[in-house]
């Protein structure tokens, strides 16, 4: 799976997904990815609560999911992993 080139590619494919989660009706799965972006500080906490709270959309949506948004929501997870790594 290709990995984000930069912060604002990975920020821009969560603010996609919260927007398609939001029009199939998941309103608590698209506040929670807002809510995990709006932590980021610029600082290793903040990327670790965005991760705290796309894991919690990860364990009570990813099921439901159709297999473009799995891969979308996989992809930023490992994503924001990677970023935290790199802190």
């Amino acid at each position: 799976m290709a990995s984000f080139h930069s912060n604002e590619e990975l920020f821009q494919a969560v603010t996609e997904l919260a927007a398609r989660f939001e029009a199939a009706g998941r309103a608590p799965a698209a506040a929670g990815l807002r809510e995990g972006m709006a932590c980021l500080n610029g600082l290793t906490d903040g990327w670790a609560m965005f991760l705290e709270a796309i894991e919690v959309v990860w364990s009570s949506d990813f099921a439901q999911l159709d297999a473009d948004d799995q891969r979308a929501l996989r992809r930023i997870r490992d994503g924001v992993r990677r970023a935290l790594r790199r802190r």
